[in-house]
């Protein structure tokens, strides 16, 4: 009877072991002018997974299951099955499960050798993913854990994240909807769109930056094009070459500073988390949105001004004009606001300030 039972246990753990590691199937047909081999097959799922193509796109989804699946795509050109049969061989696709980690890569791939996509779905309890290719795009979807994804060029793309979100693309486009921890992205010059997430490092090149929600601190920088910032629970940094900057509802302190936009902050009334703040730009205009009670001293300057210069609707700020006579002077504001606090410093060398009060 315990010999039963001892080869009943055996038969069960390898009908298990060929649910997680069964052998990949795979077809050839042939798809606007290319050979492709699909190739589909089954893993165990690790607390970490690593999907890494040389060329391709990867799009991994997190799901209710508890193996990871693949179905993989082979692209080459080729004038007969049997030319393609021989260049798709070249196409390798390694797979492993080893302690916590699960590994789907390519091998093979070049310009003369076709190129992989890979779909892949894991378990979205994976604690941390790790995706990356040298070209193609990059979508991610419903993970608990952390991710970290990163492509020579393409557009990436998120939807949710429980954890960390750290993307990186050498030109392309980034796309995230929320993450539940603090968010790094860098592109060489693509558009940053980021839902919400918690503590923020934004970086492009050349292209905007917009995020719809940070509820710690965020900072953004971008070599030409505009920020825009709503909902920030912290401090704000914002640095562009020469786009706009507008932050809506920053409740810590706030640096902006722009070689040629014009600046827009509405500040937030929370009470001990603002923080002395500098608002800079050589040529564009400057236009602040201050709520009751929310109490900061001022200190603004327009090097040249056209005009008044400096705008406000407080009465409590004191306004400086130089002498008129000889065109563009130096005009000055200062005061305290609401019972005075941390200093804002407001300064734009040609443009012009104005000091509004917000509406509740």
């Amino acid at each position: 009877m315990r010999k039963k039972r001892l080869q009943l246990a055996a038969l069960l753990i390898a009908a298990n072991l060929w649910v997680v590691a069964q052998e990949p199937s795979s077809r050839i047909y042939r798809s606007k002018g290319e050979w492709v081999e699909e190739v589909s097959g089954t893993l165990a799922a690790g607390k970490t997974v690593k999907v890494k193509t040389q060329a391709g796109p990867i799009i991994l989804q997190g799901g209710q299951q508890n193996t990871v699946t693949y179905t993989l795509h082979k692209h080459v050109r080729a004038q007969s099955i049997d030319a393609a049969r021989r260049e798709l061989g070249r196409l390798r696709v390694v797979t492993s499960t080893t302690g916590d980690t699960t590994i789907i890569r390519s091998e093979g791939e070049g310009s003369s050798h076709g190129f992989m996509d890979f779909d892949v779905r894991i378990p979205s309890q994976t604690s941390f993913v790790k995706l990356e290719t040298n070209g193609g795009n990059i979508h991610l979807d419903q993970i608990g854990g952390s991710i970290f994804a990163s492509s020579a060029g393409g557009n990436i793309s998120i939807g949710k994240v429980g954890g960390d979100v750290h993307v990186e693309t050498g030109g392309g486009a980034i796309e995230i909807g929320s993450a539940g921890g603090q968010v790094v992205a860098s592109s060489g010059g693509g558009d940053l769109v980021i839902g919400g997430g918690s503590n923020m490092k934004l970086d492009t090149g050349g292209g905007s930056i917009n995020v719809s929600k940070c509820t710690g601190a965020v900072k953004a920088s971008t070599g030409g094009g505009s920020i825009e910032l709503h909902d920030v629970g912290g401090t704000a940094q914002a640095q562009s070459g020469g786009g706009s900057i507008h932050v809506i509802s920053v409740r810590g302190g706030l640096r902006a500073e722009t070689g040629g936009g014009a600046i827009v902050a509405e500040l937030s009334a929370d009470h001990g988390t603002f923080t002395d703040s500098r608002l800079e730009t050589p040529a564009g205009d400057i236009v602040v949105y201050i709520p009751n009670g929310l109490g900061v001293n001022i200190q603004a300057a327009v090097e040249t001004a056209q005009g008044a210069g400096i705008i406000t609707d407080f009465s409590e700020l004191k306004i400086t004009r130089g002498n008129e006579k000889w065109g563009p002077r130096e005009t000055y504001a200062e005061g305290s606001l609401n019972g005075g606090g941390p200093v804002l410093h407001v300064h734009t060398t040609a443009g012009h300030i104005e000091f509004r009060k917000k509406k509740q």
